[in-house]
């Protein structure tokens, strides 16, 4: 029986913690906990934890989704520092 996640594009917590330039730690923290309301979801292949690409991307692509919890300022100033990033694909390309 073949995994269907060994042919979609995966990254490490590593490399994802560099492409949002985090601490690997917060990245490890979202797939346990989650933040604003969801987790990033994860898989193990031989003991190695990854994430696909588009899970990171439904990950990272929540300011349309209402927070759980917290400071709406904090919430714009995290979608604004990830858009700095490229990473809120549809509004906001590459702004810095």
């Amino acid at each position: 029986m073949q995994n269907a996640n060994l042919h979609k594009e995966r990254l490490t917590l590593n490399e994802v913690a560099k492409r949002l330039k985090v601490h690997v730690a917060t990245v490890y923290r979202w797939t346990l906990q989650g933040v604003r309301g969801r987790r990033l979801p994860s898989f193990f292949i031989g003991g190695r934890r990854f994430v696909t690409l588009s899970d990171l991307e439904w990950f990272i692509q929540s300011e349309d989704q209402p927070t759980l919890e917290g400071d709406p300022q904090r919430s714009r100033r995290a979608n604004e520092r990830l858009r700095s990033f490229g990473i809120n694909g549809r509004k906001h390309r590459g702004a810095q």
